[in-house]
């Protein structure tokens, strides 16, 4: 009798062990795909964004000028050491969208009112949107 116990013991511990491992291999699914999410990659229409590679904030400030004052809404994409960066430009609302993926997964996006062309030749000497005397950015998570 105590040898019929243990045996239903142990079936019953591996069948447990079995639906455990399936349960786990289930919660992996597919692997996803490496790269910037959609947040990031999708440009609202009516922008004309140039890809700049690698590039600081100051050179893509420049860029993004020459662009507004050539076609007016317009942005730039270009990476840095930590992140992909989009930078949309639209002077008929005064308005700069910064869309940012980090290394890490972490998909920001500031949007800066008021003062396009201020920004931008701050941001050309500085490297920052930030300018002294105009509205800080709104910062929001795109996850949220």
């Amino acid at each position: 009798m105590k040898a019929l116990k243990a045996l239903g013991a142990g079936i019953f511990l591996v069948v447990l062990v079995i639906l455990f491992a399936r349960f786990l291999l289930s919660q992996l699914g597919a692997p996803r795909a490496s790269g910037p999410a959609a947040v990031i990659d999708t440009v609202p229409s009516g922008f004309a964004v140039e890809d700049l590679g690698a590039a600081t904030e100051a050179q893509a400030a420049r860029a993004l000028a020459a662009r507004v004052a050539a076609v007016g809404r317009a942005g730039v994409r270009f990476t840095t050491a930590d992140a992909s960066v989009v930078w949309l430009a639209d002077p008929a609302t005064d308005e700069i969208e910064e869309r940012r993926a980090g290394a890490a997964g972490t998909r920001l996006r500031t949007l800066w009112h008021g003062g396009v062309a201020a920004r931008l030749t701050w941001a050309s000497a500085h490297g920052t949107l930030e300018a002294p005397g105009l509205a800080p950015g709104e910062r929001s998570n795109q996850y949220h």
